[in-house]
Order: structure tokens, then sequence, then C-alpha cells
């Protein structure tokens, strides 16, 4: 007898036979060490049903169009791990939470369209509600396009499956499909069965699910589909939904009711290379040409700005930003370890970043050389901050590294910066130091009566255009060394870029929470020293 699709994916994972990434070898494990569990048991009809279920329905676009949707390995490994546990002693379906993370032109929406018809009409539940949802009402529109199709597909002549706008009914089971997005403004008197949420990494806040989530309360079987591609921001929904998925794939927390099959390269793969594609793109050469990727790729060398995009979209890497200013392997490579005596007796362009006065500080002090630019910046942080809920873990982590240096109280302590400043000014001379007037008056008075030579520089687009468009010079050809303190590669790693009509540039960021202290005060440094009567002595 012939082994079952899903068996053999799953062990062919299991035996790297198949490239995948951990977090698949991790679901394939898993599912293999459900069966052995004595309170669950496997049922093999019930996933070759939902298998058997996506024979019927026909493709409708492009050259696939009239031919039936034929499952590979993967997707029905993933049918497998959701529909075939029961718990047997209520005989209950076991999986009822689903987040598929996987890079575009895989089929997802295809596939997922196909789970919520399943669920509308075969699913053996009476008076079914199949909720999809997602961002917009243009996303939402594309996966509920697919279901409409397909229905039309199955029944051409509406008997039992009727399709209107935004609806489809199938009138034997009074069971009805229905799109909507988080935009609309009625978001309630849903008794979702099954609800799909598509594309997920672009939500704001968990509103939507939770509304979905509280009104399956009455059903015997619900199930809660989330099917995304990697998306820019870490701190939203999302990637937190996807941490706790990882959590229990990795064994740290516990949840049975949940499969979650992320495919996705492994961290220190090079995304470029070829032999790790199929990690995020299980389809490849079915759905996703090869030669496609590897356009993609070209373009994001050619120009870097568009990395972020595709990393995102076609490898299903988590980027910080949506449009990356210097990619992240170039602050790696120009990273390293710097001491203020490596500088001695030298001269030395300093920028401050004073923060509003609970937040991060920093100041950075650059060492021009004949070849290189040398940028060591100090962080600091008010005691209080340690407490605040969102960074708690964040500013804890760098502080226990001992990359940030902590001062009493609840707002920034400036004599605490001021001292720091006036030691380093022993080790090496400081031609100038350039702070925002903005917010920074009365440090300013202090420091200049220390007798240090403070110099007020505006962060104006226009101003801050040249420094930027130079540390990009100099990042971009090696001839700027950073300091190896992570918390430099965070705040590079949020910058977006601000443009003016004029071409104009300068860092910014895209969300209030995002740090580029760290880059403003570089810049600032840079942008001191270029101004200076000096600069051209090493050009």
């Amino acid at each position: 007898m012939q082994t079952k699709a899903y068996y053999k994916y799953a062990q062919d994972v299991i035996d790297e036979k198949v490239v995948s990434g951990k977090f698949i070898q991790l679901a394939a494990e898993r599912f293999f060490s459900m069966m052995e569990d004595d309170r669950y048991e496997f049922k093999e009809e019930k996933a070759d049903e939902v298998i058997e279920f996506f024979s019927i329905l026909r493709h409708f676009t492009g050259r696939h169009a009239g031919k039936p949707f034929i499952l590979q390995p993967w997707q029905q490994f993933v049918i497998a791990a959701i529909y075939g546990f029961y718990i047997k002693e209520t005989d209950e379906r076991l999986v009822k939470y689903v987040y598929i993370e996987i890079a575009r032109k895989n089929g997802k929406t295809a596939f997922a369209a196909g789970l919520s018809l399943y669920h509308l009409i075969a699913d053996g539940e009476m008076d079914a509600e199949v909720d999809l949802a997602a961002n917009s009402k243009e996303q939402a529109k594309i996966a509920f396009k697919f279901c409409s199709q397909f229905a039309k597909g199955i029944d051409p002549k509406g008997k039992d499956l009727v399709s209107y706008r935004d609806k489809v009914k199938f009138e034997k089971m009074l069971s009805l499909l229905q799109v909507f997005a988080a935009d609309d403004s009625k978001l309630d008197g849903f008794n979702a069965s099954m609800y799909l949420i598509d594309e997920y990494h672009a939500a704001k806040n968990t509103g939507l699910k939770d509304v979905l989530q509280s009104s399956q309360g009455m059903r015997d079987n619900p199930m809660a589909v989330i099917i995304t591609t990697a998306g820019f921001d870490k701190l939203g929904p999302c990637y937190q939904y996807r941490e706790m998925c990882t959590e229990v794939l990795s064994g740290l927390k516990e949840n049975d009711a949940l499969f979650a099959g992320i495919f996705s390269p492994d961290e220190g793969d090079d995304w470029k290379d070829p032999q790790t594609w199929q990690k995020s793109n299980p389809n490849l050469g079915v759905t996703v040409k090869p030669q496609y990727l590897q356009t993609q790729v070209q373009s994001a060398v050619n120009a870097p700005s568009e990395e972020v995009g595709i990393k995102t979209k076609n490898f299903n890497i988590w980027c910080d930003s949506e449009t990356v200013w210097i990619p992240d392997h170039y602050i790696l490579q120009a990273s390293a370890n710097l001491d203020f005596e490596q500088f001695r007796d030298m001269d030395c362009y300093a920028g401050i970043d004073l923060s509003s006065t609970s937040d991060l500080t920093c100041v950075n002090f650059m060492f021009p050389t004949s070849d290189k630019y040398y940028f060591k910046t100090l962080y600091y942080l008010p005691e209080a901050a340690l407490q605040e809920k969102r960074f708690k873990d964040l500013y804890g982590e760098w502080r226990r590294q001992g990359l940030i240096t902590i001062t009493p109280g609840n707002v920034t302590d400036y004599d605490y910066i001021l001292n720091d400043i006036i030691r380093i000014r022993e080790i090496v001379f400081i031609q100038k130091i350039a702070y925002d007037s903005w917010n920074s008056t009365q440090f300013v008075i202090n420091a200049e009566e220390k007798g240090l030579p403070m110099e007020p520089y505006s962060q104006a687009l226009g101003n801050f255009n040249r420094p930027t468009k130079e540390m990009e010079r100099l990042l971009l050809s090696g001839k700027a060394v950073i300091d190896n303190n992570v918390i430099n590669r965070h705040c590079f790693r949020n910058v977006v870029m601000a443009r003016d009509r004029n071409g104009n540039t300068k860092p910014s960021k895209q969300f209030e929470e995002k740090k580029i202290d760290g880059v403003i005060a570089k810049l600032e440094a840079l942008g001191i020293y270029l101004v200076s009567p000096r600069y051209g002595e090493f050009y």
C-alpha cells in the first residue's frame, strides 16, 4: 500500500529529503509525536475527506483554468495536521487555531479559500458561518473572489451555492460565507464557525481577531485560520502571535489546539542562495519559478532600498522597517569593538541627541582618519524607563549586556552624561559637539560653562541631507566603522527615509516607538565635521 502523501512529506522533512526550515521540521516532529499521544486519535478518513474536497475545486485563472485543484504534499501535510486529530474523550476535533506563514505566490489565498469553502459546505456544521476578514476591503475581497469562483465551479447553476457581491450562501445547511474588513465600522453580530484572517502582518491591533474569536463560543468545532506573509512591524500583533507559535513549536509553551506552519529560512541562512529558497517557498517549481526569485534577488542587489520588500514578500523574512535605509549586512560588516583609548590624542567630533526626559539619550563620538571614520556611541536611559511595559524586555536585555548606562530616577540625568563627556575629553580632542537647539538649553549652558565646544545643528531635513548621503556612501564603501553594540544595529534597522520634493533625505522613524536616536547622533557628528573649516583634510 502506498504511503499517504502527508506521512511521506512529514518524514521527508525530518529526514532532510525536503529542504525546509526548522519550524517546519518541528511541526513534522510534533505531528508524529501527537500520533503517539494517548489522549488523541488520528483519523485518516477525516484528513482524507478535506483533501478529497479540494479535488472538486477548479482553478479559474491562467494556464490552470478549468483544471482541478491538486494539493501539493506540503498542503496535504498541513491539512492532515489540522483536520486529522481528535480528542478521544470527547470526539471533538483537536486543532482550533491555525497560523500559516509563507512567501508570496505559493497559492496561500487559494488554499485558504478552499478551506473556507470546506467549512461552508462539508464540515457538517448546520447554520455554519464562515467569516473572511482582512485589514482592508481590497485584501479581503481577494480571498472572497477565490471562494466565489470556486463555488461557481462546483455549482455553475447556483442551485445550492449562491454567490452574491460579498456573500456565498449554501441553502441546504442554511450556511453563510461573508467577507468584511477591519476598517468596517460595524464589527459585531458574528457567530463564526470558522474565520480566516488574510495578511495578518498588516494588522495594527488585535481588535478584529478578538471580535471573531469571542464570537465562536457557541460552536462545537470552531476553526480560526490566520494566513500571512512576513511583514515589517515586529511590535505588531502578528509578530507577537508568531512568537507564541514558535514557542509552542519549540516546546516552551503547550497548546495542542494550535497548528503552526511557518515556512521561513533559518537564522544565518543566506536568502540570496537558491539552496534556501524552498524553505519559504514550498511550491518552488510549481507556482513559484526559480527564475522569478532570481530576478527578485538581482533587483535587491541593484537597489538596496528594494531589499526589505523583496525579503518579506518573496522570502518570508520579517524585517524591521518597510523601506530600509542601509541593509543589515552593511552595518554588521562595519561593526567592530571600539575603545576610546585607541583614539587617544586624536581629533573628535561629537553629536548629542537629547531625549525627551524619560527616553533613550545618546552621544556619538566620531574620529575621522585618512582612510576610515570611526563612530563610538554611548547610550543612556533613566531607571524608570525599565518599567515601561512595551520595552521592558528589550531595555532589560541591553542593561544585562552592559550596552547602556542606566541613570537613577525617572528622567534622564544630564549631569551624568556631561561628566562622561568631560572624562572622554581627557583622552581625545573634542573639536565640536553638535546638538539640536530644540530642547537642550540648560544642558548646553552647563556644558559651555565646563568649556565644551557646543555648536547648534538643526535637524531640518535640508540640513541633514548631506551627512545622510555621506553616511550612506561611507557604509556602502566600507569606510565607516561603527562600535559593535546591538543598539546601533537596532537604530539603523528602524530608519525609514523622509524625503522632500527637492530630493533631500533624512532618517525618520516609521512609528513613534521605533528608536533611531543612535543614527541621529552619528549624523550630527558627521554633519558638524562636514561643515567645519577642517573638512577636506583627507579628501
